[in-house]
């Protein structure tokens, strides 16, 4: 295409794009939205990569949430729309909103619908609420955290309110405790005081442990000597001390781990542990080398209470996570009594199997046969049953435990014979198994061949 060709196709894009910004940002509320939306949504639209359908399903979590990479380089409308939305010009909101979602999800519709929730979220944020109740997925939440980051700056105990009644979810409890957080930050005894009076258990806690939280960050001491005097709930209790206890190893390592020494049994090891959670972030092998010498004071005999191997898993989970073979190494040279080493082997497993598959199972082969090796192969069973039953039925006839492995391999059928029953009834064929658990395994799945042909399909599940 010749360049004079070219340079005007180029200057009508961006004259039509201006066009559309300017009409659609100075819109009076009476415009709709298909009147003013359609020329900076194509605009946009034609500055992304061409993706295919596969891509932008609605199958695909990603594009609900909005994840997919954005490398078109943000156009000169969009700046001029993020400045406008900035500026505080009359804008119909709502009409910009559907404007901004219409958009191919990416950075820039993340990044103009959270200067959207912002601006709208200062000005009205009742009404950015309502409409942000309409939004599902990644859009919704994010928005709505704008929006109630900016209304609790002006009356956070509307803000916390108006949380306590959406839906219960998971997204609302973090929302929750976002709220609670900034509000005690400047105002600890209303949020304290708020929190406190919410009959939901969930709420409740969740309520407190941000005002815990924030209180942690400059009286650790008095944060912590609230939580243990004053919440008598244990399950209460003990999620508000593991915020503390973060909180307090963030400023002072030392300090936190002496406090939670200190602790009554049960609260000692929630504090601990959310201790050695933080430690093992950023340097797992001080996290070890910290548990190592908890658990070389564990008495030599009786029970060993879980929540010390809880500890292990939590150290060997996020070690893992970056170095498995190191990690995996250490589980090894825990104690076994209590349980505790095979904990930290299965946790190594799980992690290991996700980021390299082969380089686990060799690992778990050259275990020697034992309950720490079926431990970590039944972790594989259950991670590998839905995504390749066959490989997971193989694991589970490695266990050693007759019990065990019986179990896992019931259990691998149950779901594989659901999928590919002439696999599965090839498998069971020829399965280690004695006569009696293959004949029951056949007879409930309906995998084993009849004698009588005429009475093959009987008693199979398809009648259940």
């Amino acid at each position: 295409m010749p360049l004079k060709v070219t340079l005007l196709l180029v200057a009508a894009g961006s004259f039509a794009i201006g066009v559309a910004v300017d009409r659609l940002l100075l819109a009076s509320a009476k415009d709709s939205p298909e009147e003013i939306l359609s020329p900076l949504v194509n605009t946009v639209r034609k500055s992304q990569p061409v993706r295919t359908r596969s891509e932008t399903s609605s199958s695909n979590p990603s594009a609900i949430q909005g994840d997919e990479p954005d490398d078109a380089p943000p156009s000169d409308a969009f700046h001029r729309l993020l400045e406008k939305i900035e500026a505080g010009e009359p804008t119909n909101f709502a009409a910009l909103g559907q404007s901004i979602l219409s958009m191919p999800p990416g950075p820039q519709r993340r990044q103009a619908l959270h200067r959207l929730a912002s601006r709208w979220g200062r000005i009205d944020p009742q009404a950015a609420l309502r409409w942000s109740e309409d939004l599902t997925g990644r859009d919704q939440f994010s928005t709505m955290e704008d929006i109630l980051r900016h209304w609790s700056d002006e009356d956070p105990a509307a803000a916390a309110d108006y949380v306590t009644r959406l839906p219960g979810s998971e997204h609302t409890l973090h929302l929750l405790r976002d709220l609670s957080h900034r509000w005690a930050e400047s105002d600890r005894g209303s949020a304290l005081e708020w929190s406190m009076a919410l009959e939901d258990p969930a709420l409740r806690m969740r309520a407190i442990r941000g005002v815990a939280s924030s209180w942690a960050e400059h009286d650790p001491a008095g944060a912590a000597a609230f939580t243990t005097d004053s919440l008598e709930t244990v399950n209460e209790r003990h999620h508000v001390l593991e915020a503390v206890a973060r909180r307090w190893g963030e400023q002072d390592l030392e300090s936190a781990l002496q406090w939670a020494r200190d602790l009554e049994p049960g609260d000692q090891q929630r504090a601990t542990q959310s201790v050695l959670r933080l430690v093992a972030e950023h340097n797992p092998s001080e996290a070890a080398s910290i548990y190592q010498d908890i658990a070389a004071e564990l008495p030599q005999d009786g029970p060993i209470s879980r929540e010390y191997r809880h500890m292990a898993q939590e150290v060997a989970r996020v070690w893992s996570s970056s170095s498995p073979v190191d990690a995996a190494q250490w589980a090894l040279s825990l104690p076994e009594r209590g349980s505790i080493q095979r904990g930290a082997v299965g946790d190594v497993t799980e992690q290991w199997m996700r980021i390299d598959s082969m380089a686990a199972g060799e690992w778990i082969r050259s275990l020697p046969a034992g309950e720490t090796r079926d431990s970590a192969s039944e972790r594989v069973v259950h991670m590998t049953t839905n995504s390749d039953p066959g490989a997971a039925f193989a694991w589970a006839q490695s266990l050693s435990q007759d019990h065990r492995r019986f179990g896992l391999m019931h259990h691998t059928l149950t779901e594989w014979s659901s999928v590919d029953r002439p696999a599965a009834q090839q498998a069971l064929s020829s399965a280690d198994l004695p006569p009696e658990i293959r004949q029951r395994f056949g007879e409930e799945f309906g995998l084993s061949p009849s004698p009588q042909p005429q009475s093959s399909q009987e008693g199979t599940p398809e009648s259940r």
